[in-house]
């Protein structure tokens, strides 16, 4: 991929964020900080898909990333980590595969629609789990989480 198509591929995911930030009434002091989380995410992504060549371990380490960025920035900036991190998730989201997947459905080819479905199913998981495990180790590590044993 060259740097025409990169520097596109991240301006679009700091433009995506920025019109979630006004959906979700995100205040006007986090605007650029939670839409740099999804430059930032995206970033990731295409770095570890480049690097490993496979889709599901770089949405689980975009995911992170995501994750990572939320619950870092909320304490500094007295905020629900929630608020960066779903921003910072949102280029992730697989809707081309689902559409894709619909679609497909929808036009009777069973067997290529449960195909895609499978993979639109296998990639939200991944960034689920994520999101999921670096939220519970800082809650963990935060003091937040207490595991009774």
């Amino acid at each position: 991929m060259d740097a025409q198509t990169i520097s596109m591929q991240l301006l679009m995911s700091l433009l995506g964020c920025f019109g979630f930030t006004i959906v979700f009434h995100v205040k006007k002091r986090e605007w650029l900080i939670s839409c740099l989380g999804g430059v930032m995410t995206w970033a990731v992504y295409l770095l570890v898909q480049h690097i490993f060549q496979n889709d599901f371990g770089a949405a689980f380490i975009g995911a992170v990333a995501a994750s990572f960025y939320g619950e870092l920035l909320a304490r500094p900036l007295h905020a629900p980590a929630t608020v960066f991190t779903v921003i910072a998730f949102l280029p992730l989201i697989p809707g081309a595969s689902l559409y894709r997947a619909a679609d497909t459905l929808m036009n009777g080819d069973l067997v290529k629609g449960t195909a895609l479905s499978i993979y639109a199913l296998l990639f939200a998981a991944s960034m689920s789990a994520g999101i999921v495990i670096t939220t519970l180790l800082f809650r963990k590590i935060s003091g937040k989480y207490k595991i009774q044993s």
